[in-house]
């Protein structure tokens, strides 16, 4: 793990060789046994003859028990069924986030359309896309020029599905209830919430649609009453639900949430407002949000840390399944004495382990420090070791334990090890914007080649002339060790509570288990608080404080569950603030160590423990992002006890969320969503009038039930 400086890096070649070796639990052999395959994007399209369909198909590939995607794998498309034909190589390969894609062109007869992707040589790995070759819909007459809200109007022109739920009609971009389809006529149903305007009537399947008709609709009374504090959700695929929100000075915010549980998927959202007295607009006014980023700049001691754990997962796999007999007991170690020599395994930048000898300097009440004999001039003396070992064993170790667990000891010799080597400070490239600052890695409570067989922190030591990468003082080392034990340790904990304890056969999903670990840190500056040693707490809380105010500045940007595949910052920032929110919502250290102390992986672990629904408890975490302090009570869209625009503040800085404010006029925003991410809106309706919202899929259609799409109001004032 990296100290609290960070940057996004591109990944240097000095680590290339080591992560692909870290990466092998998705590659090696000739195909994996567990694997299956996702729709991840792309499905239900509709296109017109000879289109290159606007959206790929995109397929997950993940460990069918753990979730884990898994890059480097081939998978074969195939058309089954339509005519279409590939747009790209018959054979791809998935990506660093397990995710593979293909292009597809239509041909020239309507239809339905069957792609088939399989992962190659797992016939059982497959899985479906449908999409639909379609002539556009055409509009030419309306029943009425004018109709009240909740009235039935009959809607003439040609190339309409027979199947109603697929003609999408939208009023100004608000939908209406298809009661029945003919090729050339629907019945149609107003919706109950339009005010009194003029709005444009059109037909789309999918992203195919119809110009439209101006119709003169009569408002209903049907009006969204809500007091502050109050929160309402609309929880529905099709986008026939809308509410019309009255102004009378009234805010709300409006959140925009994806719960999908499939990682690295991204999925189309439309939010369209429609404001009293509008007139014979074609289509309410439109502009996109940013897209989700394919690729977040990756931060370089985050990569190497993913790639540590990536290799532990697969030596769960190989090992522990091979092995479910306990490991046998060892003759206890004698407890480290200062001075004694001892030589130990550490990882390399390019794959392999380097033997590096080093001296027991300190031994405390739960670890023993030792120093590299290579280490440069002007280290660690004994009074910065006696300070390293006195704020692991006062407070590191007893807060970590009593939150997550306890360490194994499976050497005997009753201490942590925390190997201070200049091997630590190799593995970061001269000139890098982040560096790696020490590691906890798992091969050591295992059986293998590099293992020390017993429990070893590894931290990188002062080179106050740039000896080994670059300069790094005394001061800065000392400045970002200590927050680095306490993260590191509590992956040992996890490690230990998880895998030898529960003999899990596999670890805990990444985005989690960094929450957890970047939690300890969290634990631990608090601990320093009650102590009333404020340089200690900001040592503790600042590089979570970085990483939660670069996922705030764009939310809908990033994934809870991570997509990129290496774990960005943004996405670290996300999983902590939601571990944060669980702890503070759900009862404190208990929470976490039956999060820690468990079989269970990712989504499925938090569900249990918890007792909600994933769609539910998006939402609400997603909410309380930005209505923590903004709101009366302690709902569950707030952090109960904590402050998150005091825990997070700088000096000379806003809180970074800062949701775009609509409502004045018509309009509609229409973008993607990561999966289990959220955009937010501050939504004012116009003072003496009201705004109708409704939420629909990619071009205001259907949204697919995997994107588990949701809008959630919370009246602000």
């Amino acid at each position: 793990m990296s100290g609290p400086r960070r940057a996004g890096l591109t990944l240097g070649t000095i680590l290339s060789a080591a992560l692909l070796w870290a990466c092998g639990d998705s590659s090696v052999g000739p195909s994996p046994p567990d694997v299956e395959v996702v729709v991840a994007g792309g499905d239900a399209q509709y296109g017109t003859a000879g289109q290159l369909l606007e959206q790929p198909l995109r397929a997950l590939v993940r460990r069918t028990q753990s979730g884990t995607a898994q890059p480097d794998i081939t998978v074969l498309w195939s058309v089954e069924e339509g005519d279409a034909t590939l747009g790209g190589a018959a054979a791809t390969v998935t990506d660093s986030t397990g995710m593979t894609s293909q292009t597809l062109r239509l041909g020239n007869t309507p239809g339905m359309v069957r792609v088939r992707v399989t992962v190659e040589r797992q016939q059982t790995a497959t899985a479906e896309f449908l999409v639909y070759l379609v002539a556009p819909p055409e509009v030419t007459g309306l029943s009425t020029d004018s109709a009240s809200a909740g009235d039935t109007i009959a809607i003439v022109g040609a190339n309409f599905s027979t199947t109603a739920e697929e003609d999408v009609v939208l009023f100004s971009g608000i939908r209406g209830r298809t009661l029945s389809a003919a090729p050339t006529e629907l019945q149609v149903e107003v919706p109950a919430c339009l005010p009194s305007r003029t709005v444009a009537v059109i037909v789309r399947l999918g992203s195919v649609g119809s110009t439209g008709l101006p119709l003169t609709v009569g408002g209903g009374t049907q009006v969204t009453t809500m007091n502050v504090g109050h929160a309402i959700d609309v929880d529905d695929p099709m986008g026939l639900t809308c509410l019309r929100l009255a102004g009378d000075s009234a805010r709300y915010l409006v959140v925009v949430s994806s719960a999908s549980s499939v990682g690295a998927a991204s999925y189309g959202f439309s939010l369209t407002g429609l404001a009293d007295g509008g007139r014979t607009p074609v289509s309410a006014p439109t502009r996109s949000v940013a897209a989700p980023r394919e690729s977040a700049p990756l931060d370089f001691a985050e990569m190497f840390e993913r790639s540590l754990r990536l290799q532990e997962a697969a030596l769960v796999k190989e090992r522990m399944a091979a092995t479910p007999s306990p490991r046998p007991q060892t003759a206890a170690a004698a407890v480290p004495t200062v001075g004694d020599r001892r030589t130990f395994k550490v990882l390399k930048s390019g794959g392999g382990f380097d033997d590096v000898t080093a001296v027991a300097r300190y031994v405390g009440k739960q670890a023993a420090l030792y120093v590299d004999e290579s280490a440069p001039a002007g280290g660690f003396d004994d009074a910065d070791l006696d300070t390293l070992s006195s704020e692991f064993d006062d407070v590191i170790y007893p807060t970590v334990t009593s939150a997550f667990g306890v360490p194994s000891d499976i050497d005997g010799n009753s201490r942590i090890v925390i190997l201070l080597t200049p091997a630590v400070n190799r593995l970061t490239p001269r000139g890098s914007g982040s560096f790696i600052g020490g590691f906890f890695f798992g091969l050591d409570l295992q059986d293998g080649e590099g293992s020390n067989h017993g429990e070893v922190f590894y931290a990188l030591v002062p080179d106050p002339t740039g000896q080994y990468s670059d300069a790094r003082s005394k001061s800065r080392v000392m400045d970002v060790v200590p927050a680095i034990l306490a993260h590191e340790f509590q992956h040992m904990v996890h490690f230990n509570e998880r895998v030898l304890k529960l003999k899990a056969t596999n670890t805990e999903a990444l985005w989690l288990s960094e929450g957890l670990a970047q939690m300890a840190e969290e634990l631990v500056a608090r601990a320093y608080e009650a102590r009333g040693e404020p340089m200690l707490v900001e040592r503790h809380r600042e590089g979570n404080r970085n990483r939660a105010r670069r996922f705030l500045a764009d939310p809908g940007a990033v994934s809870l569950i991570v997509t990129t595949g290496q774990g960005s910052l943004e996405e670290r920032g996300a999983g902590w603030l939601h571990v944060l929110y669980l702890w503070d919502r759900g009862g404190g250290t208990d929470i976490l160590r039956r999060l820690t102390q468990t079989t269970r992986t990712g989504i499925d672990n938090v569900t249990a423990v918890i007792g909600e629904s994933w769609p539910d408890l998006v939402a609400d975490w997603e909410a309380a992002l930005y209505a923590d302090d903004r709101v009366p009570g302690s709902a569950p869209y707030q952090y109960p006890h904590v402050s998150l625009r005091d825990l997070l503040s700088m000096p000379g800085t806003s809180y970074p969320l800062v949701p775009e404010v609509l409502g004045g006029a018509d309009f509609t925003r229409a973008g993607s969503l990561w999966s289990s991410s959220a955009h937010h809106y501050i939504v004012v309706p116009p003072s003496e009038g009201s705004i109708v919202l409704r939420l629909g899929g990619e071009d205001g259609g259907n949204a697919p039930e995997a994107e588990q799409l949701r809008l959630r109001v919370i009246r602000l004032s």
